[in-house]
């Protein structure tokens, strides 16, 4: 079709009998095609891209824009592709990149799932970043965006150490849609600023351990009692003790096989002869074909939680009311690395992927620290004063 002047009057100017739809081609400005119909007049942009094929993009609909806005708009338009650009691409690029909240459903979490044994924090944490930041398209969240997120989880009353795992976790997803191409700009959590951690040093003294067996022996649900002692003598994660099956357990090679640990790999829990003894005691309480060490109420599911007997326990011992279940691994860590055992031996028993975990859970009894600076004392042939 021939171009036209394009004018105002022209595009109202009724349509022809019998007509629905009518393309007119600018004369004034090269690319500008005007779509005129009942319902009103489209402006699109016609070019050819670098592989000269034919593409239209929308600029607008008159009375939103002008007759002349729309020439401009075709004009820069036109310089872009001139320079290699295809604004037509480029807006479906724009289109392609998905929000927040469908990225983590429909990618990071299965991701997350198949790796992971465990992943209910996971799963919060995504619910809280889906709520703030879940309509906005990956490329639109910013720096400030994630500054903002961070101070609104404060406000929620969360402790700095959960602040910082719904950080690192907005991190990682991002990290994720960059290695698989979903995604190809900056990451806006690369430095979220963490806060500071207070990490407590709780763990259990020689004297507490022994007021916890004696308080394990008179309990009365042997089996949970069972449990909670393995998990001391062990230090084994709770999951890994509450869920063990009897087709795991290798007396001969003293051992307990997690098939898929909190990292999603195999690990095998070494047992001392402590442990061989509960678990001797425990097979003989067990029916012959029972799946689980430790049988819950539900036939055919292991014991659910501990957390009755961990405050029986807890009283019966005289232990401190905010001492954690999870703190006798703790503890076994320290006493693990009192006795002089590296850190890389300690990080093995305990199914630690890096050393840094592990420092975070051996700590030093004050009688084990006095003696090794007495011995730094002695090396420069220091005196106590008589």
């Amino acid at each position: 079709m021939p171009a036209v002047h394009l004018t105002a009057q022209l595009l109202r100017d009724p349509l022809p009998a019998g007509k629905v739809k009518v393309r007119l081609f600018d004369a004034a400005v090269t690319g500008v095609v005007a779509e005129r119909r009942v319902s009103g007049v489209t402006f699109y942009f016609r070019f050819r891209d670098q592989r000269g094929r034919q593409k239209e993009l929308r600029i607008g609909k008159l009375g939103t824009i002008t007759l002349d806005q729309a020439r401009r708009k075709a004009r820069e338009l036109s310089a872009q592709v001139s320079l290699g650009a295809d604004p037509v691409a480029e807006k479906a690029a724009l289109r392609a990149i998905l929000t927040v909240a469908v990225y983590i459903d429909d990618h990071y979490l299965p991701d997350a799932r198949q790796r992971l044994r465990s992943h209910q924090n996971l799963n919060a944490y995504a619910a809280r970043i889906k709520r703030r930041l879940g309509n906005k398209a990956l490329d639109e969240v910013t720096w400030a965006d994630v500054s903002a997120f961070k101070a609104w989880l404060v406000t929620q009353g969360l402790a700095p150490g959960t602040v910082n795992r719904h950080l690192a976790t907005l991190r990682a997803l991002y990290n994720r849609a960059l290695r698989s191409g979903i995604y190809t700009g900056p990451n806006p959590a690369s430095a979220p600023g963490m806060l500071p951690e207070h990490h407590r040093e709780q763990f259990l003294t020689l004297e507490q351990d022994k007021r916890v067996i004696d308080a394990l022996k008179n309990d009365q649900n042997p089996s949970a009692a069972t449990a909670l002692g393995l998990l001391m003598v062990t230090g084994a994660r709770k999951s890994e003790v509450t869920k063990a099956e009897w087709r795991h357990v290798d007396f001969d090679r003293a051992e307990l096989l997690v098939p898929r640990s909190k990292n999603g790999r195999p690990r095998r829990i070494p047992l001392a002869p402590a442990a061989i003894g509960l678990l001797r005691l425990q097979r003989r309480r067990c029916r012959e074909d029972e799946q689980f060490v430790f049988p819950g109420t539900v036939a055919g599911r292991p014991i659910e939680d501990l957390r009755r007997i961990w405050a029986r326990t807890k009283e019966a011992a005289r232990l401190p009311p905010d001492l954690r279940i999870h703190d006798l691994r703790h503890s076994m860590a320290s006493r693990l690395a009192n006795a002089g055992t590296p850190l890389n031996e300690i990080g093995a028993i305990l199914g630690h992927r890096g050393l840094a975990t592990t420092q975070k859970y051996a700590h030093f009894q004050p009688q084990r620290l006095t003696e090794t600076a007495a011995i730094a004392s002695t090396a420069w042939l220091l005196e106590a004063a008589a």
